[in-house]
């Protein structure tokens, strides 16, 4: 089989860029693949021995007569997706959603640069009668809120010849736009990490300054104002407040909308906590095996699994997750769920205490998290789905 593969690589700042590097170096062993990317060039050299990377002007140069046997498409709810999403409009193939919700990015890439038409073409391909409504939520009124209640999934489902998602409530959204969509669950993978190029966890704990009778909460992943991170800060806020000896760790990127600078300057916690700020995949690997327990909590979401949250449970540490989506799908004696709503500090806290006060319990949780991950989340499992849901959807 020969395959073309369209994704965000690395140096581009992206979850699935990870992703898809991780799942390459598997799925590379199901046939023969050539990368299709945007204007850079990847920063993982490796990719280089492996595979031959192209433009995806090519696929537009030749009017799509390349001599592919299927195109993968990587598709996410943000503007680096922007070239996949006219590719695979033109030319059809298996997407793979890494979020059943693209109304963040049909926004921008329309609204965004003033095509006001082409977004009220788009409500009117997937929402038909209910366009007035929508455009004065979104318009009007500016409620992003509301871009989660309304997906835009329609064109590109009704488009593919296949689509991949990594959750059951994800697969009902896509069925949901097109019963007859041939859509299929691969839940996203965890490649294990080769340990023996990583500095120890105790050495990383003591470069970033924390002591060993310290309990580190760690939040790992792109800063992003659904993350909670105000409501996290104001939790921690009052743990330490009780006397316990505790360090927030924040890792990843600022994104717009999250104030985290000012927030901690706010509750006066700039001693307590460590940020980062954006780390590369090595580091962000060792900085899993720091904090004692994980926070990452979303909402609202477009309900997506979080590549990050399977990362941190294959760690073997315990992870506080927003109790919804596909976050409810993880067993409940892997991870600790959060209620969202008024309830949702108040319950952080308390589930915060009971595992810094309960150590034994915390690492049994941790031990679950992982054995769960390596059993259901196999990086192996995973490429072979994909090569075998790509077989099924030439045959028929």
């Amino acid at each position: 089989m020969k395959i073309a593969y369209f994704s965000p690589l690395n140096p581009i700042k992206s979850g699935v860029s990870d992703y898809s590097e991780e799942l390459l170096e598997y799925l590379a062993g199901y046939g023969r693949i050539e990368l299709f990317i945007d204007d850079y060039r990847p920063s993982s050299s490796w990719l280089y021995d492996y595979f031959r990377i192209h433009s995806y002007r090519r696929i537009f140069e030749n009017h799509g007569k390349n001599d592919h046997d299927v195109h993968i498409y990587h598709m996410g709810n943000n503007d680096v997706h922007s070239y996949i999403y006219s590719v695979c409009l033109e030319y059809p193939g298996v997407v793979v959603l890494h979020e059943p919700v693209l109304h963040h990015f049909v926004f921008s890439q329309t609204v965004g640069n003033n095509r006001l038409r082409e977004y009220l073409r788009e409500l009117d391909y997937c929402y038909k009668g209910e366009r007035s409504s929508i455009v004065k939520s979104t318009l009007e009124d500016r409620d992003e809120n509301s871009w989660y209640e309304y997906p835009l999934l329609d064109r590109i489902v009704d488009g593919s010849m296949g689509v991949i998602v990594h959750s059951e409530f994800a697969r009902q959204k896509v069925l949901e736009v097109n019963p007859l969509a041939r859509v299929r669950k691969i839940p996203s993978h965890y490649a294990p990490p080769p340990e023996d190029h990583m500095r120890s966890p105790e050495l990383v704990r003591e470069i970033l300054g924390f002591r060993p009778d310290e309990f580190v909460i760690g939040s790992l992943g792109y800063m992003t104002s659904s993350k909670r991170i105000d409501s996290l800060l104001r939790v921690f806020a009052r743990i330490k407040a009780r006397g316990n000896k505790v360090k927030l760790m924040l890792v990843g990127k600022i994104m717009p909308g999250c104030e985290a600078a000012r927030w901690i300057e706010d509750l006066g916690l700039d001693e307590d906590v460590v940020f980062t700020g954006f780390v590369d995949t090595r580091t962000f690997r060792e900085y899993l095996n720091v904090p004692d327990i994980f926070v990452a909590l979303r909402h609202p979401s477009a309900g997506e699994t979080s590549g990050s949250v399977v990362k941190m449970m294959g760690a073997g540490r315990p992870v506080m997750v927003s109790d919804h989506y596909a976050f409810r799908e993880f067993p409940d004696d892997c991870c600790v769920k959060i209620t969202t709503g008024e309830r949702e500090e108040e319950e952080l806290e308390e589930k915060l205490l009971f595992y810094i006060e309960n150590p034994e319990e915390r690492l049994e949780l941790g031990c679950r998290s992982r054995q769960y991950i390596l059993t259901n989340h196999d990086i192996q499992l995973s490429a072979r789905s994909y090569a075998e849901f790509a077989a099924e959807v030439l045959s028929g």
